[in-house]
């Protein structure tokens, strides 16, 4: 993120209880800029540790006796300077005690296999996986997309964002997976480590503000509550009514999504086909116009159907 103070951040926005904490660093320029969001009921923080290319997080995770040490990175622009990184990490993985999770933008690569119309770097690379190799880290075979970057400019494609753990914990969290999701409204790709199979429930139901202002809305919902009949005393009549304007809203926004599914498939389908293309050869001028066109299309449809 491109922000000179993170503090302006709304971060109670982005998390859905008043249960969190959060560390965050600085950009520099226009690059950099860190932010750490933790659950407080299973995390306590002990140490936070900032440096303009990572911010560490370490502390106790409910019902584990050892540390968890997070590393959140930001990998440094020039090769020199990658590797003075990657020694400044080495030295305090080497010394603290506990586990350790290393994810972010490492802004380098493993090998020429991660990079796609652009320019690989041995040097870097072998500096990298000496860092990895030295810190006893892992690095997962990733599920989704097969690069997690792509660049606006000429459709570069490079799998720089990364989850590298200890082997204690895999071995605490053997059923962990990485999976990098498809890029619509970023140039990366948002990935995710998961560490347990989690089962959420059933799906509320819920009104998002942006249907307030869709074609049909206003309508449906003052034909429902002039169309309801019901009987009982004032408050089951108002519960039994307000159930009747649900499931009308339901119905009409299974219509409604239809069109706008369609929208965005169609779109969606044009840009992985050009994602595919650039992972054979160069995109020419007119499909990097359409390529940048397409994450407009689905801003507009993601704000309908919200």
């Amino acid at each position: 993120m491109q922000m000179l103070d993170f503090s302006n951040i709304d971060v109670n926005g982005c998390w859905d209880s008043n249960n969190f904490d959060y560390a965050g660093v600085d950009s520099t320029g226009r690059s950099g800029g860190l932010i750490s969001i933790w659950d407080t009921t299973c995390f306590q923080k002990s140490e936070v540790i900032k440096n303009r290319h990572f911010l560490i997080v370490s502390g106790k995770c409910k019902n584990f006796e050892s540390n968890l040490n997070t590393i959140n990175v930001y990998g440094a622009q020039s090769s020199s300077e990658k590797k003075k990184v990657w020694s400044e990490l080495l030295k305090i993985i080497n010394d603290r005690a506990g586990m350790w999770v290393v994810f972010g933008d490492f802004n380098v690569v493993r090998n020429a296999g991660e990079r796609c119309n652009s320019h690989f770097c041995p040097y870097s690379a072998r500096e990298f996986n000496c860092f990895i190799q030295s810190a006893n880290l892992k690095d997962f075979t990733m599920g989704g997309e097969k690069f997690t970057f792509m660049s606006r400019a000429d459709a570069k494609l490079s799998k720089l964002d990364k989850f590298l753990v200890c082997p204690k914990f895999l071995s605490s969290f053997p059923l962990s997976v990485v999976t990098a999701f498809p890029r619509e409204l970023s140039d990366h790709s948002p990935i995710t480590l998961t560490s347990t199979e989690s089962d959420f429930g059933p799906i509320p139901f819920k009104l998002f503000n942006s249907w307030l202002l869709m074609d049909g809305f206003d309508q449906i919902v003052k034909d429902t509550w002039d169309q309801f009949v019901g009987y009982g005393s004032p408050d089951a009549y108002l519960a039994a009514k307000l159930r009747y304007l649900k499931d009308s809203i339901k119905r009409w926004r299974r219509v409604a999504s239809l069109t706008e599914k369609k929208v965005y498939n169609d779109t969606m389908s044009v840009v992985n086909n050009l994602v595919k293309i650039a992972e054979t050869r160069p995109l020419s001028t007119a499909e990097l116009d359409v390529w940048n066109t397409g994450p407009n299309l689905l801003t507009h449809s993601s704000s309908q159907s919200q």
